[in-house]
């Protein structure tokens, strides 16, 4: 009898809070960025985190990377607690989880070649020689599609797409087991998007390393994920299989995202659900449900009781009336 696959990591009611000043005499604001967010991811998985600017997914994107500590929750990475873990083994665990930042232009240093900035990794954190770490990045130049010479070119030199081609291999040279991708094709051309989404299934494929991928194109979304996890001013609205999320959306915020999304199928682009007013202010978000000041189906219980994310038909969905929407 085969034991049962570990999860690669684990988020209970992870949470990140910020004090905000709002002015001289008034007390601080607190925006919860995160509240409440659980999920789980295995090796080989790509899991898509997907919402309006403002839900949390960047922020979601740093407790992960563990660029930021959580205010709350637990994280668990290949079964370690950060929260518990020493300096030294967060600094293992930052190499088990390497992060693609939106903006190919910004996020390389344009003051150093190629070769540098992927070498730069093993010389932190292995013990290869020079002969080593060139071959490596030689290697990992050819399994991200570009040629050896580039390796003696700055940043400058290159398209979007090779930028981040390069941002990519420089994730991938201490291979790591999860990679997060922060709207990693959102700054590139659409015929050189589709290029980037095949390299990262590509490289999945050869090294079973697990993805978060967020974004805010559904399309992208569709062609990538495994699962997808919608989020509404920092709490999760609805999680799912990609298939079932893309034919039967059941939370009234995910069935409008799909909606607004571009589509050559008649029927969904016959079936368009407008979303009425402003994301509200994270600094003073509304009682109960987030979403009830824009949601069609909201009456008085979803001003006053915060929705519990529940299971309904192989979803988890934070809705009071999802069985009357669904139906």
């Amino acid at each position: 009898m085969t034991e049962p696959q570990q999860d690669l990591l684990e988020a209970q009611n992870l949470s990140r809070h910020y004090a905000v000043r709002r002015g001289m005499f008034e007390p601080p604001a607190v925006v919860k960025a995160l509240n409440g967010v659980s999920f789980t991811l295995q090796r080989g998985e790509t899991l898509a985190v997907v919402g309006e600017s403002g839900c949390g997914k960047s922020t979601l994107a740093r407790a992960l990377t563990l660029i930021e500590k959580p205010t709350g929750g637990a994280l668990r990475i290949n079964g370690t607690d950060v929260a518990d873990a020493s300096s030294a083994h967060l600094r293992a665990l930052r190499q088990t989880v390497q992060m693609v930042f939106q903006n190919p232009y910004a996020s390389l240093n344009p003051r150093k070649r190629i070769e540098q900035m992927l070498e730069e990794p093993l010389k932190l954190n292995t013990k290869s020689d020079a002969a080593e770490r060139r071959e490596r990045v030689a290697a990992m130049l050819d399994q991200v599609g570009l040629r050896p010479e580039h390796a003696q070119r700055y940043p400058h030199m290159f398209s979007g797409g090779q930028r981040q081609r390069i941002a990519i291999a420089r994730a991938m040279m201490l291979q790591p087991k999860l990679l997060v991708a922060d709207e990693p094709t959102s700054a590139l051309d659409v015929s050189i998007q589709a290029q980037i989404l095949n390299l990262f299934m590509d490289l999945q494929q050869s090294t079973q390393i697990a993805y978060v991928f967020i974004s805010h194109n559904l399309s992208v979304v569709e062609h990538i994920a495994n699962r997808v996890m919608v989020m509404y001013l920092g709490r999760v609205v609805e999680f799912a299989p990609k298939a079932t999320l893309f034919t039967q959306a059941l939370h009234p915020y995910t069935k409008a995202l799909l909606s607004a999304t571009p589509s050559i199928d008649p029927a969904r682009r016959a079936n368009k659900i407008r979303i009425v007013g402003e994301l509200p202010s994270p600094l003073d978000p509304p009682s109960g449900c987030t979403f009830h000041k824009r949601c069609p189906y909201a009456d008085a219980r979803c001003s006053a009781e915060v929705p519990e994310l529940r299971p309904i038909a192989g979803h988890q969905v934070a809705c009071h009336h999802v069985e009357r929407i669904a139906g």
